[in-house]
């Protein structure tokens, strides 16, 4: 998948890392569509599909981005291992590649925050979509989120960690394999204690419809990236 060189300058110091091999992102997508095959998702499998055939080539010999800013990223990225290894080296190169946002829904009083994300396909993705959004997840040890909807359809499919997870009245745990399907306009809440949680999460249907927290229904949060992330 990828190969790495040191480069160093005439003091013989290292300088930077760079990727040197190219990146096609119908390879992970092929690896999804094989994941969610399993569970009949038909209608997202055909949308994958159509991304997989216009092989999406992500850039080589570009510079790593640092993941030190993200809390945790390194860790879990470490920790992509079992069933979910065909999946390490992927998301690993992507995560270098993408905007990380460190999130709080735009709405610190319902919400302080405790995640970051990314956006791997859709208007601020690597690769342009106006039907589908999908990027990375990353919730930190000790996070409740709370209860929340949107009109999206919404899908997440965990690489590494272990939390809780609610739909509905229903709670289950969530653990690397395992996929959670979220309805339109049904509830959901994440909560991590003793390790961070690592997932893809991707939107279909009314990807840029409402979004709002249980309880708060009436005020509808951003879901633009630039709006979502924390300011200072």
């Amino acid at each position: 998948l990828k190969s790495t060189l040191i480069i160093y300058d005439i003091s013989g110091q290292k300088n930077k890392m760079i990727y040197s091999t190219e990146f096609n992102l119908s390879s992970l997508i092929i690896e999804m569509i094989k994941v969610f095959s399993k569970h009949h998702f038909k209608d997202l499998e055909e949308e994958l599909k159509k991304i997989a055939i216009k092989s999406h080539v992500i850039s080589s010999q570009e510079e790593l981005a640092s993941k030190d800013f993200i809390p945790n990223l390194q860790y879990s990225l470490d920790n992509i291992r079992g069933e979910m290894v065909t999946f390490a080296d992927y998301i690993s190169m992507l995560s270098a590649k993408v905007q990380w946002h460190q999130a709080s829904r735009g709405v610190p009083e319902f919400f302080e925050g405790g995640y970051s994300f990314s956006e791997i396909i859709g208007d601020s993705g690597l690769v342009p979509s106006k039907k589908i959004r999908m990027g990375l997840f990353l919730q930190n040890q000790n996070v409740d989120y709370p209860s929340h909807a949107h009109e999206a359809e919404e899908f997440y499919l965990i690489l590494s960690g272990h939390g809780s997870w609610q739909i509905g009245n229903s709670w289950y745990d969530a653990i690397p394999g395992r996929i959670f399907h979220h309805q339109p306009g049904e509830s959901h809440r994440m909560i991590t204690e003793s390790e961070p949680l690592l997932a893809i999460w991707i939107w279909t249907g009314l990807i840029d419809g409402r979004y709002w927290f249980i309880g708060h229904e009436e005020i509808d949060c951003p879901t633009n990236l630039e709006d979502t992330s924390q300011r200072d």
